[in-house]
């Protein structure tokens, strides 16, 4: 559970802030400035949801006077704007028209810091709260340090926490006024840090750079497992170890945020019909169940009636039906369990891979009331230590809950000793995937090959070594350069702390930007900080470019085909469909080359057509059919093109085989030119998959019984089955009748 936290935001409302003092503000006023500030800290407690974090807005210059001291002349002027209490996602809303600067009045900013700390005194009262107040202000407004002291005095009773943050009070185009201000605040936030209290000031240009930095949600730990941890049954043993031990969040997964929460989408919320939405304003939106049933009368019509969450019973979904499962069935369903830590084993460290380790991560601690518990665990985790090795253990948080296989591993710091706990991950999680050598290739025949064209040459090995040296991204300058390791300008890429997921930090942005535009359709584009570290440095690019293409040469990289978009004749109004551009001419060569070829043949071994109407095909001329296959397996000119006429291929043997009688030799004449050629153009997989369907179809299938099982009985003698790639082998030849 996180710390209570109360915060007060003190918003300078004069004139002069309607007017733009900062150079890089871009024509925006100051008001619209620290707006972004208050749109930020507000957006993130909203979003929060927490109601021990509360927040309030004193605004000073207003044009009415609202606060508990308003009779003075000296809070005259200065108005509580939103009592502290948890802010929602309609007071969010309705900020832009609170914060509004008034037309002639002013207020005394030391007097709206009073009147932040007389609110929180009230809230807080004498509970234990994180008290922070934030002034923002351009100072250009007269202030009064009368009594000032005092001031200090009970900013350190209360301990607050004190920010001010300046906007183009600092800059060359301030006034006289505003540097004289400025110093004076200056004096101030010293004078109460001195008292050992946080207090700052800042120039807004640094608030926005820290703005830009996605909000990282910190939470206190607390105990989840409070229980033994043994090493043995100490039901069956009288040996075994037990170690009271309490169990600590380290490294928890941030939640995603539901933007349908907060927003009600166009149309039905759920395609279900007997889900409805229910929403209003700055409230999450909740949902009712219905059932439908027909009325009592026999019409048709029919009644809707509201389902009470107790009435609902579980059901599992099989198939498309629903099994329902009453609370008896499940309760003997049940796996019964305990709570325990069981150590079942130690493995060394070199045998888990980091791949492994992807879970959340929680602290093992001895019980922190016994010194007994705590020296029994230091030992066991020094005694991991020096020899290297990780614990496996069965964990049950609590009674009745699933086991779960965790990693024990030890962690040591000049004043902290615990062991690492975090989730192993079940078998079928790990894709374990065995790749071809760079080094040689064994053939079927068991021939090694050290040179071929599959197998990179040394000065391609070259090449990709010093391409890899020069992207070095561990430790770079400012500049985006590579620097030696512990440089002081260097700074880590993609440091653990800097990487934020931008599915969260973009529907954060979403959800605040739609509350504060509802007319508008996209937020801004994310911020550079959360973009910085998905593309390397320009200058790190620059710097290995020659390098770059060098490799590219020399690996020979070739270009894919172009793909250009063609209306269909009949497609439908803004269809398209992609039509590939090929320098390929397959007409030419499968017609007008076989028919040419075809001329030149004896007319004894010409293609025989019929021309009688009775008959649609003419006679399978052999020699025609395998001179047009080898003239496609030689290697087209266009790779994009190799699909349509590999599966032209694959067709022309079912074809074959679903006749009469079917050549035995033409189909393996036919099949050993398609997987010579799925060799030679390294694809595989589009040879694996069609003998895989054929071998079904010859054994299993429609065609095993008319005899045609034999023939794939001769394909396998010829060693024509599938391509063993995953061990590595190439053909070195074809294989012959």
């Amino acid at each position: 559970m996180a710390e209570k936290e109360a915060t007060v935001i003190v918003v300078d409302l004069s004139p002069s802030m309607a007017e733009s003092h900062m150079a890089a503000a871009k024509g925006q006023s100051d008001i619209e400035m620290l707006m972004k500030y208050v749109y930020d800290k507000v957006g993130s407690k909203v979003l929060s949801e927490r109601k021990t974090d509360v927040v309030g807005i004193v605004g000073v210059g207003t044009d009415d006077t609202l606060n508990r001291m308003s009779e003075e002349d000296a809070y005259k002027h200065i108005s509580i704007l939103y009592q502290i209490r948890q802010f929602l996602y309609r007071d969010y809303q309705l900020l832009p028209t609170k914060l509004v600067p008034s037309l002639k009045s002013h207020g005394d900013l030391i007097s709206g810091l009073v009147v932040a700390m007389d609110a929180i005194a009230e809230y807080c009262r004498h509970l234990k709260f994180i008290k922070n107040i934030v002034i923002l202000s351009n100072c250009a407004t007269p202030l009064d340090f009368a009594g000032v002291d005092g001031i200090i005095d009970k900013l350190a009773e209360m301990k607050v926490n004190l920010s001010i943050f300046t906007v183009g009070a600092d800059e060359e185009t301030s006034t006289a006024m505003q540097r004289a201000n400025h110093r004076l605040l200056s004096d101030f936030i010293d004078r109460i840090a001195r008292r050992e209290l946080s207090a700052i000031i800042a120039p807004f240009a640094d608030v926005l750079r820290d703005l830009e930095i996605p909000h990282v949600r910190k939470v206190r730990s607390t105990n989840s497992y409070n229980g033994t941890l043994t090493i043995g049954d100490p039901n069956q043993f009288n040996d075994c170890l037990s170690i009271p031990v309490e169990r600590f969040a380290y490294v928890k997964t941030a939640t995603k945020i539901n933007s349908v929460a907060y927003i009600k989408p166009n149309g039905n919320v759920s395609r279900s019909p007997t889900r409805q939405a229910t929403t209003t304003l700055g409230r999450r939106i909740k949902y009712e169940i219905t059932v439908s049933k027909e009325s009592d009368d026999g019409n048709t019509g029919k009644d809707v009636q509201e389902v009470e969450k107790g009435d609902l019973k579980k059901g599992y979904r099989y198939g498309a039906s629903v099994v329902p499962l009453s609370a008896e069935e499940e309760e003997n369903l049940r796996f019964v369990t305990n709570a325990s830590l069981d150590i079942i084993g130690f493995v060394p460290c070199d045998t888990i891979g980091p791949w492994q380790l992807l879970t959340e991560t929680n602290f093992i601690i001895a019980k922190r009331s016994d010194k007994k518990s705590t020296l029994c665990l230091s030992s066991l985790i020094h005694a991991m230590f020096a020899n290297e090795l990780y614990g496996i253990a069965r964990f049950v948080i609590k009674n009745d809950r699933p086991p779960v296989l965790i990693l024990l591993i030890p962690f040591i710091t000049d004043d902290f000793e615990a062991l690492v706990e975090t989730q192993l991950p079940f078998a079928e999680d790990v894709r374990s995937f065995k790749f071809p050598s760079l080094e040689i290739i064994r053939t079927i025949k068991g021939k090694i090959l050290k040179e071929h064209h599959y197998l990179p040459t040394a000065e391609m090995k070259n090449n990709m070594k010093d391409f890899i040296n020069a992207m070095d991204i561990s430790n770079l300058t400012p500049e985006g350069l590579p620097a030696d390791l512990g440089h002081p300008d260097g700074r880590e890429f993609a440091a653990v702390g800097e990487i934020f997921d931008p599915v969260i930090a973009n529907t954060r942005q979403a959800i605040m930007y739609r509350a504060l535009h509802p007319d508008q359709d996209l937020p801004p584009p994310p911020s550079d900080s959360l973009l910085r570290d998905t593309y390397p440095p320009e200058a790190l690019v620059k710097q290995a470019s020659p390098i770059a293409n060098r490799l590219v040469e020399s690996v020979n990289v070739k270009k894919i085909a172009k793909y250009k978009t063609n209306k269909r004749r009949y497609a439908a109004e803004g269809e398209e469909e992609l039509k590939q551009e090929s320098i390929l001419n397959v007409d030419e060569l499968i017609g007008g080359n076989a028919n040419k070829n075809d001329a030149q043949r004896p007319a004894s071994k010409r293609r025989k057509v019929n021309t009688t109407d009775d008959e649609e095909h003419g006679e399978f001329d052999i020699e025609a059919e395998i001179d047009k296959w080898q003239r496609i397996a030689a290697g087209p000119e266009s790779d994009a093109s190799l699909p349509r006429i590999f599966d032209q291929a694959c067709a022309d043997i079912d074809m074959l085989l679903s006749g009469e009688n079917p050549d035995s030799g033409v189909v393996i004449k036919k099949v050993s030119i398609l997987r010579s050629s799925a060799v030679k153009l390294d694809e595989p997989g589009w040879y694996n998959n069609y003998i895989v369907k054929l071998q079904d179809a010859l054994v299993m299938g429609g065609l095993a019984n008319s005899g045609r099982n034999k023939i794939w009985e001769e394909l396998s003698m010829k060693g024509l089955g599938e391509i063993p790639v995953s061990e590595g082998y190439l053909e070195d030849d074809i294989v012959g009748l």
